[in-house]
């Protein structure tokens, strides 16, 4: 058994091995689908392929609303930890967070306004 111990994966084909083998396909609606870590009985929710867009696999406090959980900080975290920073400001108005590597702006507004997924 393979733990995993982020909030948050890129979904790839180690992920998605490890989604067949140790988890249980709950439920699946809104673009989602749930499932259950068979070991632990951690929920994780996946989002749905689509070939325009990253797929990421985040573990969820519970399955209430589970829709409904909004990760979106978890995966800006993501983002950074991916690409890296630099010691840089980020040149968008008002902002002194520090930019993701080879870029001029950090992970916030790469995400929010670029939407820059990975």
């Amino acid at each position: 058994m393979t733990e995993l111990k982020d909030k948050i994966y890129y979904t790839d084909k180690n992920i998605l091995k490890i989604i067949e083998s140790e988890f249980e396909l709950i439920d699946q609606k809104n673009w989602y689908r749930l499932y259950r870590n068979k070991k632990d009985n951690s929920y994780w929710r996946l989002d749905e392929w689509d070939k325009y867009q990253e797929q990421f696999f985040v573990r969820l406090e519970s399955a209430d609303n589970w829709t409904e959980y909004d990760d979106q900080n978890l995966r800006i975290e993501l983002l950074k930890k991916h690409r890296g920073t630099t010691d840089h400001k980020c040149t968008w108005k008002d902002c002194d967070k520090n930019t993701l590597t080879e870029m001029a702006i950090c992970e916030f507004h790469a995400y929010t306004e670029m939407g820059l997924r990975k």
